[in-house]
């Protein structure tokens, strides 16, 4: 059993921090008017201009969460499922959903153990098991796919600042022993960075990019 560390993690990213999002602004302008009378001329000119304020959005990236084949940052696969679930708690908040703990044949999915649990923040999800060592322990999580405009919780990412909408070249990289993976009969591309630390592409290109990472081994493996 592997127990937990602090929360107080480097950035898993090499990239800046936060990401801004700025919309454009507007600008009117009215043309010129010229009036004339019968004994005097005048002309008027007036330009109106209306320039709002530039709307900025920064989301801030999580720390403390790297993404490997062990684990999430200090939440080690087969710790203890309270602790992990404490750990992750203490960075991004109660969880959106947790199912408690049960059957594991309920799922029809093949997942290990007699009885499972999955603990969900939106994008990110983790799983616990009894499997092997009848102790109930982190497993595996996901990341991924984004179910809105922007992922949640935003910015997880490998220590080599590699996470979901970077790349195929980004990851190569990064990571030049990569297996890259084309779509088969069986599943869309992939790839695999090493034994526990994979995830599922747009496609095989250099312009292709990452759209989930699974870590560990959960149902269906």
């Amino acid at each position: 059993m592997v127990a937990l560390g602090a929360a107080g993690c480097s950035d898993e990213s090499s990239s800046a921090d936060t990401t801004t999002l700025v919309v454009a602004t507007t600008t009117t302008v009215v043309a010129a008017t010229t009036t004339a009378a019968p004994a005097t001329t005048s002309t008027t000119s007036t330009i109106s201009t209306t320039v709002p304020a530039i709307t900025t959005t920064t989301i801030a990236k999580v720390k403390g969460l790297p993404l490997s084949a062990a684990g999430l940052g200090d939440a080690l696969f087969d710790a203890d499922s309270d602790g992990v679930v404490d750990f992750v708690n203490s960075i991004l908040g109660i969880p959106t959903t947790d199912s408690g703990w049960v059957d594991a044949t309920a799922t029809g999915v093949g997942c290990p153990g007699a009885v499972i649990r999955f603990v969900d923040w939106n994008d990110l999800s983790l799983f616990f098991t009894d499997d092997i060592t009848a102790v109930r322990h982190f497993a595996a999580y996901t990341y991924g796919p984004a179910f809105a405009a922007t992922i949640s919780p935003y910015g997880l990412a490998t220590d080599a600042g590699i996470g979901v909408g970077s790349s195929v070249a980004e990851l190569r990289a990064a990571y030049p022993a990569v297996n890259i993976l084309p779509e088969d009969e069986f599943s869309g591309p992939s790839f695999e960075i090493e034994a526990g630390l994979r995830g599922v592409l747009t496609g095989t290109a250099d312009t292709d990019v990452i759209l989930s990472f699974v870590g560990g081994f959960g149902c269906g493996e």
